[in-house]
């Protein structure tokens, strides 16, 4: 039997006090830009395409 059990349901009080500012609150500006921008770069990163074959500098040697 665990002897040190964790607690994997723990939140501390500064975290209900950030969400609950969170849900009170909208993004500013800055925040839903950034937001934006690493949405577009996990769309990218997640639904990449395959590379063209191009044809290598050095094929021709």
């Amino acid at each position: 039997m665990n002897q040190n059990p964790k607690l994997n349901n723990y939140v501390s009080e500064i975290d209900q006090v950030l969400q609950h500012f969170d849900e009170k609150h909208s993004l500013s500006v800055s925040q839903q830009k950034e937001k934006a921008k690493y949405e577009r770069i996990y769309l990218l990163r997640d639904q990449s395409r395959p590379a063209q074959d191009t044809p290598k500098i050095w094929d021709k040697f």
